[in-house]
């Protein structure tokens, strides 16, 4: 009588070893992939944030004849008062996430807020949030300001590339 061994798997890995494998390179690829979009998407958040911190700021500014002369920059006095968020700051030039310049201008009563070399996925989202009430006007890429809330729809046919510039008018 011929006894025979049992025989053991002879490869590496067997097939359900291979197919959990699989599975644990797609998931880890998927919480690398989220990582990246959330790290782009912080980037228009802390915008939005120092958005609203300069408008919040700058309406301090105001005295009774206004924000001041007409063309006046107003970026040093809110340098001096810490009212820039958390915008870079170069000198007496503010910074956006991009790199891109940002002024805030006296327009007598009311002042202006330009930021320049925002992408486009950024441009949509902070023409669609930061100018919600009827005291604020948007202009994207030189375009016809919207007072109030813009819609995406139009946010997104203006902000046609990657160095978009906005401005935001208040009182």
């Amino acid at each position: 009588m011929v006894t025979r061994a049992k025989r053991t798997q002879a490869g590496f890995l067997s097939i359900d070893g291979v197919f959990w494998l699989m599975l644990i390179a797609v998931a880890i690829g998927f919480i690398v992939w989220m990582s990246w979009r959330m790290i782009g998407n912080s980037d228009v958040a802390i915008e939005q944030s120092n958005i609203s911190t300069l408008i919040a700021n700058t309406k301090k500014l105001k005295g009774s004849t206004g924000y001041g002369t007409s063309g006046q920059s107003l970026v040093t006095s809110l340098i001096n008062i810490e009212g820039t968020g958390s915008m870079g700051i170069s000198g007496t030039t503010l910074v956006n996430q991009w790199n891109g310049a940002v002024t805030v201008v006296s327009n007598g009563m009311t002042f202006t807020i330009s930021e320049a070399n925002v992408p486009k996925s950024a441009c949509i989202t902070l023409a669609t949030k930061v100018a919600k009430d009827k005291q604020t006007t948007t202009a994207i890429n030189g375009g016809t300001a919207t007072t109030g809330e813009v819609l995406a729809t139009a946010a997104t046919t203006s902000c046609s590339n990657n160095a978009n510039t906005m401005t935001w008018t208040t009182y």
